[in-house]
């Protein structure tokens, strides 16, 4: 916008989702996307495929990376959720 006068917002963070966790288990991921809807957390998920040896000699479960994404605002509840799951690689 040429010309458009800065206002109060124009300097508000806007980007305040954080990578939270990585997992590789789909039932996994399933859990904690259920615990973090029953809990009023926002996220979302990225996921990364493997590659095609890592595909040949693992199960159809462990073929992805799952990365759960929340707002910066929900990152203590969140590690008090996961806290006892096995498995989760926290990432912040």
């Amino acid at each position: 916008m040429r010309g458009a006068e800065p206002t109060a917002l124009s300097s508000v963070k806007v980007n305040n989702e954080i990578a939270f966790c990585a997992v590789t288990n789909k039932e996994q991921k399933d859990q904690i996307e259920r615990l973090f809807l029953k809990n009023g957390i926002s996220y979302f998920v990225r996921w990364q495929e493997r590659g095609f040896f890592h595909k040949m000699f693992h199960s159809e479960n462990d073929r992805n990376i799952f990365v759960i994404c929340i707002h910066d605002a929900y990152l203590d509840k969140a590690r008090e959720l996961v806290a006892s799951m096995q498995d989760v690689k926290v990432l912040v």
